[in-house]
């Protein structure tokens, strides 16, 4: 084989290894050595053609050259990075005023406090010392959620993909302090998770999801918050929340990075021409990308996918308010009750909108699987189950 292809990206984040074509790294951020290879390492042999795809350019190659190897860099096109960078050690109300508008931080203060208000809540950083039964656990309930998050956006998902492989990654990185795992919990039933790997001083906010019953709270924004607030506790310098185009990194991005591929290759003449073809590819792809193809090509594959039967199990329900109502044959219904997973979301959106805690309401069973009375300090409201 001539050609051979590498993800820096994936190597740097998953396995925390850097590539052997590279003999320093430079963060742009900071302008400090971010990697720099041991003195005693041997050389790179045998090279013919390699393409290294997503190099983050908030480094700064340096490569391992001599008279015999050559090297070409060409922009990658419409692959945009996201990252906050923690410019000093201070508290995260500071940081937040100084790197946030007045109305983003009133938003996400007022996610935090209403979140707070409503629940028994609590939040974990996981980064070492993990047991195989609660990093079962964890991952079970992680799966389940991004299982409905992608059904829901009838997406196909590369983690749900690989599973197996993420599963046995991530145990051993936390074991050995390369990655850790934050929860959100609600008393003790985990309804964030987020997976983070670690190099140097660089957090990477890698594979996050929610229990969407609680998709009025912004659980993702509060997760983003406390990561940074643990962050700047933990002496780390950038987050890198990867590429993608979505919004709610936009929103925490206050350091926007770009992507380059590296054709690292022998200058015998047949490397040569293969480099050559490989750069014409990458800057023909560009071109495309300059004709938002691939955007097309993307629509048309959701388009497909949506002539295609939906895994979406979701409870259907309409909500009444009432100004009274007689409990007094009505059973209560306990939240470890199963029929409880019915109503969730409607009990849960009720607190949001009230703004009162969980623990000042009762819920009433009217008919078993079909209608409930919630009952607080402030309003009535009845859910009827519809489908």
């Amino acid at each position: 084989m001539f050609l051979t292809t590498k993800d820096f990206y994936t190597e740097f984040t998953e396995n925390r290894h850097i590539l052997p074509y590279y003999i320093k790294l430079e963060s742009n951020y900071n302008t400090k050595t971010f990697y720099s290879l041991e003195d005693d390492a041997l050389p790179i042999s045998n090279l013919k053609c390699v393409s290294i795809k997503l190099f983050p350019k908030y480094l700064t190659p340096h490569f391992y050259t001599d008279a015999g190897i050559g090297v070409k860099k060409v922009f990658q096109k419409d692959v945009h990075g996201c990252a906050i960078h923690l410019t000093e050690k201070t508290t995260i109300d500071l940081f937040l005023r100084k790197e946030y508008s007045k109305k983003f931080r009133t938003s996400i203060n007022r996610s935090v406090n209403r979140f707070e208000l409503c629940f028994n809540y609590s939040y974990i950083m996981i980064t070492e010392g993990i047991t195989a039964e609660k990093y079962r656990s964890l991952m079970d309930a992680l799966h389940t959620m991004l299982v409905h998050r992608f059904n829901q956006r009838n997406e196909p998902n590369d983690v749900l993909a690989n599973w197996d492989h993420y599963y046995a990654l991530v145990f051993n990185l936390v074991n050995t302090k390369k990655a850790s795992i934050f929860v959100i919990y609600s008393n003790d039933e985990p309804i964030n998770i987020c997976i983070n790997y670690h190099f140097n001083t660089i957090l990477f906010i890698s594979i996050a999801s929610f229990n969407p019953n609680f998709s009025k709270f912004s659980l993702g924004n509060i997760s983003i918050y406390k990561i940074i607030e643990w962050s700047l506790n933990n002496d780390y310098e950038l987050l890198d929340m990867g590429y993608g185009d979505l919004e709610y990194k936009r929103f925490w991005s206050n350091y926007m990075y770009a992507y380059e591929n590296h054709i690292v290759y022998s200058k015998k003449i047949n490397y040569r021409f293969i480099a050559a073809i490989e750069v014409s590819k990458i800057k023909f792809k560009n071109f495309l990308k300059s004709y938002k193809i691939a955007e097309k090509r993307t629509k048309l594959k959701a388009l497909l996918r949506e002539n295609k039967k939906k895994l979406n199990n979701s409870t259907k329900y309409t909500t009444t308010p009432l100004t009274d109502y007689i409990t007094t044959n009505l059973p209560t219904l306990e939240y470890d009750d199963t029929s409880f997973s019915l109503i969730a979301k409607p009990v849960y959106d009720y607190l949001f909108l009230q703004a009162t805690s969980i623990d000042t309401i009762a819920i009433f069973e009217i008919e078993k699987a079909k209608e409930y009375l919630i009952v607080g300090p402030k309003a009535m409201e009845k859910i009827t189950i519809t489908a």
